[in-house]
């Protein structure tokens, strides 16, 4: 079969490249070309952050460039130099050349390498699903830190200025900068102002125009022709690329990494550590670029696959001359919005950076250094994203502790720890959100639904019911048996726990769980368990908590929703009624001579209830529903309960009207058209029923008598009384058909005869 698809492919490759050729070819050589002539000057000034020499920046842009597109899923990212991994990189190796004695370039190739190897181990090991464990805010705070290193640390770029020592942090970056303030070179700060401020306003003016590229095109002729660049200038020489290492007009980037075979063991030691937060560090980025545009392009990523291309490119890029790249934001958005098609976009990019190299690597020696500080400091502004920042901040406290956490490790941490410390936030807080199960409680409701309310708030009974939700492995699972006893009251004699959307069931909740069922045994109760799964069920088998349980206790799920549920509470109903020493329902004696018409012989348990933060949107909804199915001999209102299920307020039929009809003018309502009406009503749907709703309705309990019932309804001018438990939730309502009923029983009362139920 393999042979099959290899002969097929063969076959069909020349057709496949004439189809290329005709549709996507051109589109992809000038998506290239956009992407070089933005990329080009970028490439090189990411070199600078990372203290290599500018030429490399364009090397690491067309190898690791063309080996990621050929190995890679996505058919528009870019892979190459990148503003934090080049920062992470000055921050692992500015000083290990003079600790160990070896070239810097040497220890950038051995990096690299190392790099390259454990992203290629992740994609071999089909790791590509831990990028989702890694919280979006690390990025966020990471990449924002990075950027104000970045300004800080090209501040003496722009100024034209040399510190007398590397500063080890970013505090240090700042005061060392300012105590060198005045030997600035006022030459260099003029021509790095003039390029940011061509990136800056060139593409307002129109943005086709590459403003980075004119800017160092500018400030470079400007140093040529005054002589700025010459030595004659003494203090006020300015430095250019070729003062840091000449580019020649070839290609020879072949270099074999001296310090690969074999590498030295402590070095390399010290390296690990900093490879990997690099390697973590650029699959994130490329992972979260390359979703970001394929959510838009529609195309379907295999991120295996995508880390292997991203390490085979840093791998093959320590062979030739490039240092460790990743996704970039701004050339993948620039292939992608300029209409490339295919990953030969970015092939094309790195081929017209060779061509660059090969054509005008004489005038690229010139660009002044401080103009690519120029362009890093616009560059950095841009990657502190504020409207990011600022969701992020405001979206949970477990996303602000994430941010603030690795923003502040980027900045007064080496950046590979300021990596492991996002992480590691990241997924403590992770493992924080998921150890606990979510608990709340199951109500009945007289029409056979339920009501969903907080653990612990439901009304007192004798069977409480408990859904559980979430996972439930060892962490999840810690107190848990005691957490559950909460919901046991004085009146309760039966628990019934719905574990239908249980995840990550072990061996450490089963234990929990059998330790909870033998404590209820203890107290005289009874466990019954319901929405029981497949695998749930296996789990309860081998641990002999089935057995233990009782077989006639558990229900297992079917497709029908709270069938199990429903099956459950009718089991545990039945041992309440085994329990029970007398029949509560003769508490009231109907030969008694003091016997009274109460409400619990009047009210109706069909009755409409809503949660009160609706809109009456959603009531119009509701009530238009519930008239198409229930046969009602006169309007009822709809009474509104409280998260705990406790009646909180009535919104009649006539509030809903009035609310509806607020925007209609009655000069003009006789001649508007039924779909102007419409759009009137419909422009109060997003009104809350809490602001329509009336508030003082009275406490009524099926206990009341018929009197009491009568009393409060002339006073309070209600036609239908709300009828609630003794916790205060709605059971039911007296109608003034039932009360009518009552009326005529009180009237000509006898005990012997049963009063006809609303």
């Amino acid at each position: 079969m393999p042979f099959q698809r290899l002969a097929s492919a063969i076959q069909s490759g020349p057709s496949r490249l004439r189809d290329y050729w005709k549709a996507d070819l051109r589109a992809d050589a000038i998506s290239g070309l956009t992407v070089a002539v933005m990329g080009v000057p970028q490439a090189m000034a990411y070199a600078l952050i990372a203290g290599l020499p500018p030429v490399w920046g364009l090397y690491t842009a067309m190898v690791t460039c063309v080996v990621s597109a050929v190995i890679g899923s996505s058919n528009h990212l870019v892979t190459g130099p990148t503003n934090a991994i080049c920062m992470v990189i000055l921050s692992l190796t500015a000083h290990l050349p003079e600790k160990y004695g070896y070239g810097l370039l040497e220890i950038v190739l051995l990096l690299t390498f190392l790099t390259g190897a454990i992203q290629l181990m992740f994609g071999a090991l089909r790791l590509g699903g831990i990028i989702r464990y890694v919280s979006h805010s690390v990025v966020v705070g990471f990449t924002a830190g990075a950027g104000i290193l970045i300004a800080a640390n090209q501040i003496k770029n722009l100024l034209g200025i040399t510190l007398d020592e590397r500063p080890e942090h970013f505090f240090q970056v700042l005061s060392f900068t300012f105590e060198a303030l005045p030997e600035s070179n006022f030459f260099a700060l003029a021509l790095g102002a003039a390029t940011a401020l061509c990136v800056i306003f060139l593409p307002m003016l129109n943005r086709h125009i590459p403003g980075a590229l004119v800017g160092i095109l500018i400030s470079g002729a400007l140093a040529y022709f005054l002589g700025w660049h010459l030595p004659e200038m003494g203090a006020s020489k300015i430095e250019i690329v070729k003062d840091i290492e000449p580019i020649s007009a070839s290609l020879n980037l072949f270099h074999f990494p001296q310090l690969i075979a074999p590498p030295p063991f402590e070095l390399t030691r010290e390296l690990g550590v900093g490879a990997a937060a690099l390697a973590i560090l650029g699959l994130i980025e490329a992972a979260s670029i390359a979703r970001a545009v394929a959510s838009q392009s529609g195309q379907r990523l295999d991120f295996n696959r995508e880390f292997v291309g991203q390490g085979m490119g840093n791998i093959v890029g320590s062979f030739f001359s490039s240092f460790a790249g990743s996704g970039s934001f701004t050339r993948t958005a620039v292939c992608y919005k300029s209409g490339g098609k295919t990953r030969m976009a970015a092939i094309f990019s790195a081929f017209w950076t060779a061509a660059t190299i090969v054509l005008f690597a004489p005038i690229a020696n010139y660009i002044p250094k401080a103009s690519l500080a120029g362009i890093l400091i616009v560059v950095a502004y841009t990657m502190v994203d504020k409207r990011r920042l600022i969701i992020t901040w405001k979206s949970s406290n477990q996303s602000r502790l994430v941010l603030f956490g690795t923003l502040v490790s980027t900045l007064i941490l080496p950046l590979e720890y300021a990596v492991f410390v996002g992480v590691f936030l990241s997924i403590v807080l992770l493992l924080r959100v998921t150890g606990q199960t979510d608990l709340t409680q199951l109500v009945q409701r007289p029409d056979s639904g339920f009501d969903e309310v907080p653990f612990n708030r439901a009304p007192q009974s004798e069977v409480v019911t408990v859904n559980m939700e979430g996972d439930l492995y060892f962490a999840a699972a810690e107190d848990l048996d005691y957490e559950l006893l909460e919901c046991i009251t004085p009146k309760t004699r039966v628990v019934i726990l719905r574990m239908k959307r249980l995840r990550a069931v072990g061996s450490t909740a089963m234990a929990i769980l059998e330790r909870f069922d033998e404590i209820l045994k203890s107290r005289g109760l009874q466990l019954v368990v319901c929405g029981i799964e497949d695998s749930l069920k296996q789990i309860m088998t081998g641990s002999g908590l089935r057995t233990q349980i009782g077989e006639q206790n558990l229900f297992y799920a079917d497709n029908k929703l709270f069938q199990s549920m429903e099956l459950a509470l009718a089991r545990a109903w039945s041992i309440v009624e085994m329990e029970r020493r007398r029949d509560d329902a003769m508490k009231k004696s109907v030969n008694s001579p003091e016997a009274r018409i109460r409400i619990s012989d009047i009210h109706s348990k069909r009755i409409l209830r809503f949660g009160n933060q609706h809109q009456i949107r959603e009531a119009v909804w509701l009530i238009s529903e519930m008239m198409k199915t229930v046969d009602q001999k006169a309007a009822q209102p709809l009474f509104l309960q409280n998260a705990e299920g406790k009646l909180d307020s009535e919104l009649s039929l006539w509030n809903v009207l009035q609310s509806l009809g607020n925007n209609i003018d009655p000069q003009t309502a006789d001649v508007l058209e039924d779909e102007a009406l419409g759009e009137c009503m419909r422009s109060q749907f997003t009104e809350s029923i809490g602001a329509r709703a009336r508030k003082d309705l009275p406490r009524i309990e099926v206990d009341a008598s018929l009197e009491e019932a009568l009393y409060l309804s002339k006073s309070l001018k209600l036609q239908t009384l709300p009828v609630s438990d003794e916790e205060g939730r709605l059971t039911g309502m007296a109608t003034p058909l039932g009360m009518l009923k009552g009326l005529g029983a009180a009237l000509d009362f006898n005990p012997e005869k049963a009063l006809p139920k609303a």
